[in-house]
């Protein structure tokens, strides 16, 4: 029988790279990297690895041989040149389907339950049993939990005023600091009034850490309640230390999760929880209901309230970030050669610099790091020993940063940079960042339908797409209106960038104050990777450039 593994630690072990480390979006999903983590296909003497075509720069560059890899999901790009021999199924069930046909296929225990929802609807999927663990039952104070968060807070208010004091265009953002609010709890009330759940499973680490105010550790869930309004961690009994008071112990994950749930539906993390324990819970009577994007809105709709944390990431990302394209610049102009690592290295010490001279009192660290040369690839990926010199037309740097205090993430950031080595390349950049701040960043403010900021971008870059063609960064022939309704031009951000709210078509979430994220617009073609990205934040009176330095 065919067989599909749902492993981070086998694709290392057979095919030679750490997906968290040299896949971009598994790096950026910290609430749903298994859902995108490349899967192994077994069958017989066949092996192959299943993987989004979003990756196939950054899995061609770990040394993979292109016939061991099969893609799904095409990618969206107005360049089709990069993946002309690369088909690509429509999602991961067609992709299998084409590869068992009508034979049933055994997924791993292991993999996100969203696999076995998928391919449930295309194939025969056996699930192999998992004996189950005993876990004990622990009761969280809520209180405990917002107090943790409010102290935390108030700690940053000060850095955060001091880091933006003397910045003309931030004048004011401080009034919008405010270390006593604290809505996760009612926030999970309205989650589940919303999807009409009894419970919520919260298991993924940035709604775990969100919802408890400590790190996931391995073998560890929380549960809330509707019926009771109760918080408690479900952890495997051999844990020493689990947070909270004692309340029970149970056979299996699925006892307890039932046990404590106050009814019968529950709202469950289907892109990170396993199919193991979704299958053993709708055995046991659970109607399982997917809140993986929903929990991804919860965090987004709150993230004001940390916003001390989101200006510090904000302003680290893009003073580390332009310093970084300020000394690669200065380094081909004196006509020296270096690679992406070295670029890199050079980020994250002006990253230790930022945090030393604004005397940061938490740790603010990578989140992920897109970084590449355009004669590598288009794909954006993390990066690599590639040099960069004289015949470099283009880098892209777009990357964040998280700051976390005890183990917890309480913010993060995304933008991007380029350094662009030609004429037509500076003015086609020049061209892009005003689309950024002329046409995005202005659509955004209260009221406005994160669709419709996409569909007002599409009109600003209709006049410069003439332009652009003349430059010789767009073709003639490209539908462009058409591909890039497939993607967005930003984002909501907070703990990671959301998934959950983006700009783009079918994305009704409507901006209110308070509302924080990333306007970008990505351009690759030809020998050019472009990628600039400013972070927002919309304010009581005006909508605030983060990351602008000028």
């Amino acid at each position: 029988m065919a067989r599909i593994i749902c492993s981070a630690e086998e694709v290392e072990r057979r095919y030679g790279f750490t997906p968290n480390e040299r896949l971009l979006f598994s790096a950026i999903r910290l609430d749903s990297f298994p859902f995108v983590t490349p899967l192994i296909f077994e069958d017989g003497d066949t092996e192959l690895l299943l993987a989004r075509q979003q990756e196939q720069g950054n899995i061609l560059s770990a040394g993979v041989a292109p016939e061991r890899i099969r893609f799904y999901e095409p990618w969206v790009t107005i360049d089709p040149r990069p993946v002309a021999e690369f088909p690509a199924a429509t999602n991961l069930s067609a992709l299998v389907r084409e590869l068992v046909g009508d034979r049933p296929v055994e997924l791993s225990p292991d993999a996100p339950y969203a696999h076995f929802l998928k391919l449930s609807g295309e194939v025969e999927v056996r699930v192999p049993h998992e004996e189950p663990r005993p876990v004990s039952v622990y009761e969280v104070a809520q209180d405990d939990v917002a107090n943790t968060f409010a102290k935390w807070r108030a700690a940053a208010v000060p850095v955060a005023s001091r880091v933006i004091a003397g910045v003309p265009h931030l004048a004011g953002l401080d009034a919008h600091f405010d270390a006593g609010t604290d809505t996760r709890f009612s926030g999970l009330a309205g989650v589940a009034e919303r999807l009409g759940v009894n419970a919520i499973l919260i298991s993924s680490d940035p709604n775990y850490s969100e919802a408890t105010g400590t790190p996931r550790g391995a073998g560890t869930r929380a549960l809330w309640s509707q019926a009771d309004g109760r918080l408690v961690v479900i952890a495997d009994r051999e844990l020493d230390g689990a947070l909270g008071a004692p309340v029970a112990s149970y056979d299996s994950a699925a006892q307890a999760i039932l046990a404590h749930a106050g009814g019968s539906r529950i709202a469950f993390e289907e892109q990170w929880e396993t199919s193991a324990l979704g299958i053993e819970l709708s055995g046991g009577g659970a109607v399982l209901v997917a809140a993986s994007l929903a929990l991804g809105s919860w965090r987004d709709e709150r993230d004001h309230e940390d916003l001390p944390f989101q200006v510090l990431a904000a302003r680290a990302s893009t003073t580390a970030i332009e310093a970084a394209v300020a000394w690669a610049h200065g380094r081909l102009d004196a006509g020296e050669s270096f690679t992406e690592n070295d670029m890199y290295a050079e980020y994250l010490a002006a990253l230790e610099r930022f945090s030393g001279a604004a005397e940061v009192p938490f740790r603010i660290e990578p989140y992920f790091t897109n970084l590449h040369s355009s004669q590598r690839m288009l794909f954006p990926g993390p990066p690599t020993d590639f040099p960069i010199n004289s015949e470099t037309t283009c880098v892209q740097l777009d990357a964040g940063v998280r700051v976390v205090i005890d183990g917890v993430t309480v913010a993060t950031s995304d933008m991007a940079r380029s350094l662009l080595r030609t004429p037509e390349g500076r003015e086609a950049y020049e061209i892009l960042t005003r689309a950024v701040r002329e046409g995005v960043i202005p659509q955004l403010r209260p009221g406005v339908v994160c669709e419709d900021v996409h569909a007002g971008t599409l009109e600003y870059l209709a006049a410069v797409r003439p332009r652009m063609i003349e430059l010789g960064l767009l073709g003639e022939e490209t539908d462009f209106d058409t591909e890039y309704r497939k993607r967005n031009v930003g984002h909501l951000m907070g703990k990671q960038e959301s998934f959950a709210n983006e700009l783009r078509p079918g994305y009704r979430f409507v901006l209110r104050e308070g509302s924080y994220g990333a306007a970008e617009i990505p351009w690759r073609y030809g020998n050019y990777a472009i990628g600039t990205e400013d972070l927002w934040f919309i304010g009581a009176e005006r909508t605030y450039n983060l990351t602008l330095t000028e």
